[in-house]
């Protein structure tokens, strides 16, 4: 497990590497290293917390989940205990996209639709390559829409977290030392509890 888990997690890393270089020898306005680590350490415990409190939000008002990890299961499969390595990947992947010249300016409407579509995208192929190396879903949804490997339904959620996150993470620039206690602290939370 070990082995597969250190090769999904470069399979991750290594498209943001090639993103990061292409980017910055292409674009005038350069991706900041420091800015990345920062998105990181935020989204690690962030992605976390914020399943947890969706999921118990939806079950009070719905009384059905929507979705159960699959792979490191942890809270009941509410969310995973690779989610700090899997949510701050998410997150540095929203800084670049943010950054990225496809993320103009336009419309309420349009912005939603791109920011969360792409989320939406991550989110698809996350799953297919888990699938392939673990040979199960690492997060099964119960809403069929597509095919229980995402839903439509997380659109809203997950625009709001990419709006959070880009907000915290220009807000606390710079403040590396500050995000790492805080992302430790929470994981340590997310992990022990």
């Amino acid at each position: 497990m070990a082995l597969k888990l250190t090769f999904f997690t470069l399979c991750q890393i290594i498209p943001l590497v090639i993103w990061f270089f292409n980017h910055n020898k292409k674009n005038e306005k350069k991706l900041d290293l420091r800015m990345a680590i920062g998105y990181f350490l935020f989204g690690s415990w962030f992605g976390m917390f914020g399943e947890l409190f969706l999921y118990n939000m939806i079950d009070l008002i719905f009384k059905s989940p929507i979705w159960i990890y699959k792979t490191l299961p942890i809270h009941n499969g509410i969310t995973s205990s690779y989610g700090p390595i899997m949510w701050g990947l998410a997150a540095v992947y929203i800084y670049f996209f943010h950054n990225s010249p496809i993320n103009k300016k336009r419309n309420l409407f349009l912005v939603f639709i791109i920011e969360a579509g792409y989320l939406l995208v991550l989110e698809l192929l996350f799953n297919f390559l888990a699938y392939f190396l673990f040979d199960d879903y690492f997060f099964y949804y119960f809403v069929p829409d597509l095919w229980h490997w995402s839903s439509f339904t997380n659109l809203p959620f997950w625009w709001i977290g990419y709006k959070i996150i880009v907000k915290h993470s220009t807000v606390m620039y710079k403040q590396e030392k500050l995000n790492l206690v805080i992302a430790v602290a929470m994981i340590v939370v997310a992990l022990r509890f």
